[in-house]
């Protein structure tokens, strides 16, 4: 692996993302429209197992609530340690390459959901959440507790794409519908939501109230998408699409209908790649007016921001995120010299 250059790109070919300020209003902003179907699902009653039942049909999973094996900041359940524990050799090295590329250097310390923010200090409060429990999490626990080899989402096992940008499982629901205590305790002013479904369905379950009064702008952010390629899962719907199921997110720095990381659905990215494409995401949340901000993403991106991109004072709390977790980072930025 060479060196990085400020101006490489990922390995996949994706056009020059917006990092100018969006407007909160006309597509999907604030003001416009309800909450997703999915959204409404999870709050309204007897509703939610007919509709998710339903869904998990077309998306090969079983709607019988079961539970996630890990929903905390102890690590990764036990089929994914291997896995996490390679990707994490990688991201140290990667770490070494690219810090020293990037036009800032940021610390970040793991703080109380109602901590302070210093201005004077170049600081931000960002809660970093997890979605919660997908379909293809419960796929993929299922297959290698069988012991089959390879994954149960890619071309040649998922050839008809059940598994397209998974949703929720019942449980994943109730793990998103849990943080909402949280959120009422605190006032983001923006929240950036992964543009699939899992992610953008959990940050707009958990801080529902803010979004539904308007409090809280929503936009999507095709570079907190999950490491892509390969995984039907990790596909995600067209912009027409998602901005018809989510009318309360803006699609306004989505710039391609279709997903860019897609490619020929044959190659993946590697973990040094969502690297370098969550430090873009850092640095342009870096230039926002906002100081306060939940960012809704998965698991592979946040392992790779963590590990590889922010300087987090505490090992402990770059750990593999589970599923429904939130953690509040306070994140100090100083322009590189």
């Amino acid at each position: 692996m060479g060196g990085y250059d400020r101006a490489a790109r990922p390995m996949f070919n994706v056009t020059k993302r917006a990092t100018q300020g969006f407007k909160p209003s006309g597509d999907g902003g604030p003001g416009g429209g309800g909450v997703p179907f999915l959204v409404k699902a999870a709050v309204v009653g007897g509703v939610v197992a007919a509709s998710l039942y339903f869904l998990s049909q077309r998306q090969g999973g079983k709607a019988d609530g079961a539970k996630a094996a890990v929903s905390s900041s102890s690590g990764a359940e036990k089929h994914e340690k291997k896995d996490v524990n390679a990707v994490l050799q990688e991201l140290s090295a990667t770490a070494a390459k690219l810090r020293p590329t990037l036009s800032y250097a940021v610390t970040a310390t793991k703080v109380a959901d109602d901590a302070p923010v210093d201005k004077t200090r170049g600081q931000k409060k960002v809660h970093f959440v997890r979605h919660g429990e997908g379909y293809h999490n419960v796929a993929q626990r299922e297959w290698r507790q069988a012991s089959k080899p390879g994954e149960p989402y890619t071309i040649d096992t998922d050839p008809e794409f059940k598994f397209i940008d998974a949703l929720l499982t019942p449980a994943g629901v109730e793990q998103a519908t849990a943080l909402k205590r949280r959120a009422a305790l605190v006032k983001p002013q923006l929240m950036v939501v992964s543009p699939m479904r899992r992610a953008s369905s959990t940050g707009l379950i958990a801080f529902e109230a803010a979004v539904e009064s308007g409090a809280l702008p929503v936009v999507a952010h095709e570079l907190c998408h999950e490491t892509a390629g390969k995984h039907t899962c990790d596909k995600r719907l067209s912009r027409t699409e998602l901005s018809k199921l989510y009318p309360r997110v803006s699609y306004s720095l989505i710039e391609t209908e279709e997903d860019p990381y897609w490619a020929d659905g044959l190659t993946r990215e590697t973990p040094s790649d969502v690297a370098v494409r969550s430090s873009k995401f850092i640095e342009w949340l870096w230039s926002r007016p906002e100081e306060h901000i939940v960012v809704a993403a998965h698991s592979g991106w946040l392992l790779a921001t963590f590990n590889a991109v922010l300087q987090v004072d505490d090992s402990k709390d770059a750990t593999w995120f589970g599923t429904g977790e939130m953690r509040t980072m306070l994140l100090t930025f100083t322009p590189s010299p």
